[in-house]
């Protein structure tokens, strides 16, 4: 049983890592084609008919487009080869010290790990678009009242603006030299970075487009409302911290001391999984566990803003 167990973990990784490279071989020349077929259907006057891309290519499409993509920087393979490192390389050390239980541990343990680390890269992401988004928002206004053009204005701007925001808004205006329209790419821009405030302008941008209008003070009008509530949101997030943090640590502790527990005398824990009354009160624990964890998390949830 130990030999196959090693086996597969020394397998695993190789074979991740040559479906890896030959999904990097074939991934240019998909993108080439799904290109190719986007600019012809814009251009066009008829609609052709649509290239079938398969179905890996439509998941790395649909990967492309979202938040994953442009918060990590990375390929789906190479998050995928992350995660999967991220188990097996901590069930690697729990198998030698502590058989197949222990490695199935750790490697949870380390996957969820890897998960935490890319949760919090988004949310940094995210939160630095945010803080910027009201100075860009002023920077097009500024240069609209100058007789620039939106298209103008946004280039100028994405210049001075940091990372993240401005990169993308570099990377929509590409799109949009390459044939697609303004109101796609702006689409495609609130599906990379999910926010409410982003939201709110490119529907306003949008409807300005079709009915006219000063663009300039809708844009101020709009970056006073996000302005309040960034603020606000900065305001009960401040006076939830603590409510939050003890959630994740009443949650969390119990699950971290039992494993903690059972690596360093397994014979104290053995009577939980063992016996009937340890199952129950294993069974109890979680319940109570998930039960205090949900009431904590709405207690110092934030309200929708």
């Amino acid at each position: 049983m130990k030999e196959v167990v090693w086996l597969l973990a020394v397998t695993w990784p190789l074979a991740f890592l040559l479906m890896g490279i030959g999904y990097r071989q074939t991934r240019i020349y998909h993108v080439t084609q799904r290109r190719l077929h986007q600019i012809g259907s814009v251009s066009s006057h008829a609609s052709p008919r649509p290239i079938s891309l398969g179905f890996l290519a439509a998941i790395q499409h649909t990967w492309s487009q979202g938040q994953n993509a442009s918060a990590l920087k990375l390929r789906m393979s190479e998050y995928i080869l992350l995660i999967t490192l991220g188990f097996l390389l901590p069930a690697i050390l729990g198998l030698w010290l502590r058989g197949f239980f222990g490695g199935i541990i750790l490697g949870l343990v380390g996957a969820g790990g890897v998960l935490i680390y890319f949760r919090m890269m988004k949310h940094r992401f995210l939160r630095l678009a945010e803080q910027n988004l009201p100075d860009f928002l002023r920077g097009i206004s500024g240069a609209l009242r100058a007789g620039t053009s939106l298209t103008q204005a946004m280039a100028l701007v994405a210049k001075e603006t940091p990372d993240p925001l401005g990169t993308e808004i570099s990377r929509v205006l590409r799109r949009e030299s390459f044939g697609f329209s303004l109101e796609q790419t702006l689409s495609e821009l609130t599906t990379r970075i999910p926010s409410k405030d982003l939201a709110l302008a490119v529907m306003v941008i949008n409807i300005q487009r079709e009915i006219g209008g000063s663009l300039a003070d809708i844009l101020d009008n709009i970056v006073g409302t996000i302005v309040a509530r960034q603020r606000l949101s900065q305001e009960v997030r401040a006076l939830t911290a603590q409510g939050r943090m003890s959630g994740w640590v009443l949650t969390a502790l119990p699950f971290f001391l039992g494993a903690a527990i059972w690596f360093l005398n397994p014979r104290y824990m053995s009577p939980l999984f063992h016996t009937t009354i340890g199952l129950i009160m294993i069974a109890s624990a979680l319940t109570s566990v998930a039960i205090g964890g949900f009431v904590i998390n709405r207690l110092v949830r934030a309200p929708e803003m």
